[in-house]
């Protein structure tokens, strides 16, 4: 017959599991810092640009004219920025669209986005001089490959500033919005 042994049962200490583990949590903690980018692409501006357009109408074509109403002028400024984006990671990035933000001397903040290819087209239509300066246009729904370089050029309209405006602006920042990753955001001026 076997003794009775009404006390607890010998367990082996949780110190080997422990030095077992700890190696292992380290080496996985290193491939995920050393392995993972800190973040999506290197951005550099080689070249910012500017087409001011001043344009001014007396009617609208077909529109009775009214004696006495002035002519309407209106400024628009066009920044074409040429951008270098080198993409670190081993994925394709996609934009989901390009924005500015351009602060006046009076700390008054002005937003615009990037117009898309149709857009894009119309406007060089309209300002031939356009075509001139949008050398290789940055198609956002192309994206850019995994572990490569490319160079565009993105159009950025100021409604109501002048080029002497622009000049006399506090900052003009570009922000690049990502379908899968964080936004990035460099200075322009």
């Amino acid at each position: 017959m076997s003794d009775l042994n009404l006390g607890p049962s010998q367990q082996s200490s949780p110190l080997k599991g422990i030095l077992i583990a700890i190696p292992v949590l380290a080496v996985i903690a290193f491939a995920i810092y050393y392995l993972n980018p800190r973040h999506t692409a290197d951005i550099t501006v080689s070249k910012t640009q500017l087409y001011a357009a001043h344009t001014t109408s007396k009617s609208m074509p077909g529109a009775p004219h009214i004696v006495g109403q002035l002519a309407e002028s209106e400024n628009d400024l066009y920044v074409i920025a040429t951008l270098n984006i080198k993409n670190d990671l081993p994925i394709p990035i996609y934009f989901d669209n390009i924005t500015a933000t351009y602060t006046t001397p009076q700390d008054t903040v002005i937003d615009t986005r990037a117009p898309n290819t149709s857009d894009l087209a119309r406007l060089e239509e309209i300002f031939p001089a356009l075509s001139e300066l949008m050398v290789k246009p940055l198609a956002l729904s192309d994206g850019i490959p995994a572990k490569s370089t490319v160079q565009g050029t993105v159009l950025l309209h100021f409604s109501g500033l002048t080029e002497q405006t622009w000049k006399e602006g506090k900052s003009t920042t570009l922000t690049l919005n990502y379908i899968h990753q964080a936004p990035q955001t460099i200075t322009l001026a």
